[in-house]
């Protein structure tokens, strides 16, 4: 008796996408803050120290204000996942774990001086890179969101992507001063 893929299930498996970015996402924000200088610490929010110009300011207004801003990016890249066709939302889990793993790693070597804790965020990264394409229907395109479910035209799935690119757009490629 042959089984049929349960269209249910191959969008809930879609999820697992989301793994590997959200888990390096909230660890490179963790070792951000914690990379932070007593003098950071003490409330000299303007001695801040991130690559990121955009995080930069955040963490510049408070650390609050930074947790803040990375649990909007977890959102929005999270959101864009579901609405992308399965080989994007694979593209996108990717590209946001390579810029997390390289943000969390640069803070292990050059501030930690722990390049063997670097080694092993990247095993870790491996790691949860294949739990999720080992769970994730590798012959499916399906969205996370089923979008024939949804009262809206198709076009306007690619609206709200589009929309929900502007933000880390303006965050990660334009540059700022």
């Amino acid at each position: 008796m042959s089984q049929h893929p349960n269209p249910t299930r191959s969008h809930r498996d879609a999820a697992w996408l989301l793994l590997p970015p959200t888990a390096i996402c909230a660890l490179d924000i963790a070792i951000t803050l914690y990379g932070q200088s007593d003098r950071y610490w003490g409330g000299d929010y303007a001695s801040v120290n991130e690559a990121s110009p955009s995080f930069g300011r955040y963490l510049a207004i408070h650390p609050i204000a930074f947790i803040a801003a990375g649990m909007l990016w977890i959102a929005i890249f999270s959101l864009i996942m579901a609405l992308l066709p399965r080989f994007w939302a694979t593209f996108t889990s990717v590209a946001v774990v390579l810029g997390h793993m390289t943000g969390a790693t640069s803070w292990l070597v050059y501030r930690f001086g722990s390049y063997q804790s670097a080694n092993l965020l990247f095993a870790l990264t491996a790691f949860l890179l294949v739990l999720a394409f080992r769970r994730v229907d590798q012959h499916s395109n399906a969205a996370m969101i089923d979008w024939s479910r949804v009262p809206l035209p198709g076009w306007c799935r690619w609206v709200i992507i589009a929309i929900l690119f502007a933000l880390p757009a303006w965050w990660f490629f334009i540059p700022h001063s």
